[in-house]
């Protein structure tokens, strides 16, 4: 079997008129759903690609394949290198040079995922569902029970002599089900991640989502009215997700982010640090690199409510004029490098979650926003369907649906009177519940 990577730099060396790199991923990935005990869909792939980047006086070509023979990486070298004698010369263009990386533990980086049994990924699933449907009679349907895992594997070569390489493992466990009773339906679901599959508690998975199913039954609206809003961990996360989208210097360049998001600026409450760390393990983009062959590393994009960096991958931070953070972010092999995110987190506070509420006369827990798509990125100007519970009197009281909460993100954040203790991640985005000073709830 031919070394992909070696005989597409030998061409390069021969070809290519200006600089080189060269990104090969490979991509193996399992999963298994179940439904009623037994096998729902089965999948298992290997998928292997290479891309090629080429760099003539400024000029950028750019080819990929996953024909990993002589002829078709012979044809990538050859796209590559005629794509950018057709493209406009931009000087700020160029590639990474050798940098030390960062020590990382080889449990996160090196993952045997291929050693634990496919017998025993099925069996974490069917456990899954076992224990869910164990909780209550009134869990009526299991819609799927599924366990998932990747492993990526990545080496990224160019002639400035960056020569990389290096493997990362995840695992998800989930279950999506149904709570009925007197007619009325309830969706529960929940899923838990780690970096290997024995850290996956399945029968938190199984029982959690039991729980915020049964514990939605009975919902109604409250009133319309201006109220304190404690958003949970999950909201909190699909929030900050959406916010992210204005941290990207990207996204400043091409006047697609918040003008109110700036360096030095201070649009959030003094409760909120948010971090991008490509380093931190729970979060699932976690990696030595970026996309480009930069280190990665740990970000402040803002402290306590002040805005202390946007993240950037090479190009963007040469039109800045400051420094790449490690934020040149590849869906695959097969699209060009560009900015996002790696594992955005908002710093957790010291109190439970309990004692937030415990401290609400009259208020809403939201544990779930409808549309939440729908808000606009730029302006942060949102109005989209909630549910979850209302508070009183310091406890969480009755089911609530029906409902619709508006305003604006940047003000929502800028509104944070108190940041929970319940972090988690969810994919690569980690929040705790916090609680927002008022919002306004349309209701009945």
């Amino acid at each position: 079997m031919i070394d992909p990577v070696a005989v597409t730099r030998e061409l390069l060396e021969k070809r290519a008129p200006g600089q080189w790199e060269v990104f090969h991923q490979i991509s193996d990935t399992f999963k298994v759903e179940i439904k009623d005990g037994k096998v729902d869909s089965l999948h298992k792939a290997r998928l292997s690609g290479l891309a090629v980047r080429v760099l003539t006086d400024g000029r950028l070509g750019f080819s990929y394949t996953s024909a990993l023979d002589p002829a078709g990486l012979e044809e990538t070298v050859r796209t590559a290198v005629s794509m950018a004698g057709h493209m406009e010369a931009d000087s700020d263009t160029d590639f990474a040079g050798p940098a030390l990386m960062p020590s990382l533990s080889g449990d996160i980086f090196e993952v045997a995922l291929a050693d634990f049994p496919e017998k025993d990924k099925r069996e974490m699933a069917e456990s899954i569902e076992r224990t869910a449907r164990r909780q209550d009679k009134r869990i009526t349907t299991v819609r799927k029970s599924g366990y998932a895992d990747a492993v990526t594997t990545v080496r990224l070569v160019n002639s400035l002599g960056l020569d990389e390489s290096a493997k990362a493992g995840f695992v998800r466990a989930w279950i999506e089900l149904m709570a009925e009773e007197n007619g009325e339906q309830e969706m529960g679901f929940w899923m838990e991640q780690a970096r290997l599959p024995h850290d996956i508690d399945v029968e938190a998975v199984g029982i959690t989502a039991a729980r915020r199913a049964l514990a939605g039954l009975g919902g109604r609206a409250v009133p319309s009215a201006s109220i304190p809003v404690v958003m949970e961990n999950t909201v909190a996360a699909d929030l900050l997700r959406l916010l992210s989208h204005s941290f990207l210097g990207e996204n400043h360049f091409k006047d697609k982010a918040s003008p109110r998001i700036r360096v030095g600026e201070k649009p959030f409450s003094e409760k909120v640090t948010i971090l991008d760390d490509g380093l931190d393990a729970r979060g699932d983009e976690a990696f030595p690199f970026d996309g480009e062959g930069s280190p990665s590393c740990r970000t402040v994009v803002a402290q306590n409510g002040v805005v202390t960096s946007l993240l950037f991958d090479r190009y963007h931070a040469r039109k800045f004029k400051t420094a790449t953070t490690g934020n040149c972010r590849r869906g695959s092999f097969e699209s060009l490098p560009a900015g996002g995110i790696t594992n955005l987190s908002m710093e957790p506070g010291l109190r439970t979650l309990k004692d937030i509420v415990g401290s609400i006369e009259q208020g809403l827990l939201v544990t779930d926003l409808m549309g939440l798509h729908t808000a606009n990125p730029i302006s942060g100007d949102f109005s989209v369907g909630a549910s979850g519970f209302r508070i009183a009197h310091g406890k969480v009281d009755h089911p609530v649906k029906g409902v619709a909460v508006a305003g604006n993100l940047i003000d929502l954040f800028g509104k944070v009177v108190d940041v929970a203790d319940d972090f988690r991640y969810f994919g690569n985005v980690g929040a705790a519940s916090f609680l927002v000073e008022s919002l306004t709830i349309s209701g009945s």
